[in-house]
C-alpha cells in the first residue's frame, strides 16, 4: 500500500500557482473595448465544435487500497471532441490512456503480499453542464466558468504483476479460478472549471471519479482457490495467486504452512473498483461562429395545386 505520491502534490501546487496568473492575464485583456455586436448577428451557440488534449493523474481505489491512505497517482492522457447543444450543454467524447498501480507492502494487508500495475484504455461519452451560458463575445465571458459532467463508457483493463524478474499479464492465469472480462462498463462524474484564454482556446481543470462495473482492475476480488490444483494446471498461475510464501510470515490460516486455505478471503467482491482522475485540458474551437440557418429550422407546409383555375391565378400573380 502506497502513501501520498509527491508527484500528485506537485501537480496540485502548479495548478494553484497557475490560476492567479491566468486570472490576472484575463483582467488585463478584458480592459479593452467590447467587440462590435453587429459582427455577430445571425450566429448561434448551437453546433460549435472543439477538440482537446488533456493530461493529469489517475489514482486507483480497490481491494489493494481500501483505507484512503494509499494514494498512488499515475499518468493520464486524453484526446477529446466537444459538440455544443446551446448555451450551457455540451457533449464530449474522450479517448484516454491511464495507468494504475498499488501494493499490499506497508499496509494492513501486508501478509497477503499482492500487487499490480496496469496500462488501460478508456472510451467515454460525457454530458457537460455549465453554470454560465456560453457567450459569443469573448470579452464578455466570465473569468471562470464552473461545470459538472456525467458520462458513460468502457475501459479495457490489463493488470500485471511481477514474479521474479518477469511481468505477467494476470487475467489469462485465472488466479482466483475466474475467467473475467478485461472490458468493463464505467460511469464518470465530477466537476471542473473552464478558463477562456482567447476567442478560440480554453483551459479546463477537472476532477472526476470513474465507477467501474468490475472488481478486477487489480486481479483481486473473491477468495483463494485450491493452490495445489492450480499448480497442476499452471505453476506460474499458482505462484501469482498466492504470494504469501515470498515474505515468510507464518501468521496466516494455512494447512501446509505455505499457502492460504481454499476459500479464504482474498478480496471484497461486494465493492467494485474505481479510479480518480485529476486533469487539465486545452480545448481549441474549430468553428467559433456558426451561422444560423433559420429557413432550415422552420417547418414549411406543403402547397398543393387544386387544378386549372387556381393554377392560372397563381401564374397571373407571379406575372
Amino acid at each position: 500500500m502506497k502513501h501520498s505520491s509527491p508527484r500528485l502534490w506537485i501537480v496540485i501546487g502548479l495548478v494553484l500557482l497557475l490560476i492567479p496568473a491566468l486570472a490576472q492575464a484575463q483582467r488585463t485583456r478584458r480592459s479593452g473595448p467590447l467587440r462590435n455586436s453587429k459582427l455577430y448577428r445571425g450566429f448561434s451557440n448551437y453546433g460549435i465544435m472543439k477538440v482537446g488534449l488533456g493530461t493529469g493523474t489517475a489514482t486507483y481505489f480497490g481491494d489493494l487500497c481500501e483505507s484512503g491512505d494509499c494514494i498512488n497517482a499515475r499518468p493520464y492522457v486524453s484526446t477529446s471532441f466537444n459538440y455544443r447543444f446551446g448555451g450551457r450543454i455540451q457533449v464530449r467524447g474522450d479517448v484516454a490512456y491511464y495507468r494504475l498501480a498499488n501494493t499490499d507492502v506497508g499496509g494492513p494487508n501486508a501478509v497477503r503480499n499482492l500487487s499490480f500495475r496496469s496500462g488501460n484504455m478508456e472510451l467515454m461519452a460525457t454530458g457537460v453542464f455549465e453554470a454560465f451560458s456560453y457567450n459569443k463575445f469573448f470579452n464578455q465571458r466570465p473569468l471562470f466558468s464552473p461545470f459538472t459532467f456525467l458520462g458513460f463508457g468502457v475501459t479495457k483493463i490489463n493488470p500485471r504483476a511481477k514474479l521474479g524478474d518477469e511481468w505477467y499479464t494476470l487475467p489469462k492465469y485465472n488466479t482466483e479460478g475466474v475467467n473475467y472480462s478485461t472490458v468493463a462498463p464505467i460511469i464518470s462524474f465530477g466537476a471542473g472549471v473552464q478558463i477562456p484564454l482567447n476567442p478560440v482556446m480554453d483551459l479546463n481543470f477537472e476532477v472526476g471519479y470513474r465507477k467501474t462495473f468490475s472488481d478486477y482492475l487489480d486481479d483481486v476480488s473473491t477468495q483463494y482457490t485450491n493452490n495445489a490444483e492450480l499448480r497442476g494446471i499452471n505453476p506460474i498461475a499458482a505462484d501469482l495467486a498466492d504470494r504469501t510464501k515470498e515474505i515468510h510470515l507464518p501468521t496466516y490460516d494455512s494447512n501446509d504452512g505455505i499457502h492460504w486455505n481454499e476459500g479464504h478471503k482474498r478480496g471484497n467482491p461486494s465493492k467494485k473498483d474505481g479510479y480518480l482522475i485529476i486533469a487539465a485540458r486545452v480545448e481549441y474551437t474549430l468553428n467559433p461562429l456558426v451561422k444560423v440557418r433559420r429557413n432550415n429550422l422552420k417547418f414549411k407546409r406543403p402547397r398543393f395545386s387544386s387544378g386549372g383555375s387556381s393554377g392560372s391565378r397563381t401564374k397571373q400573380k407571379r406575372r
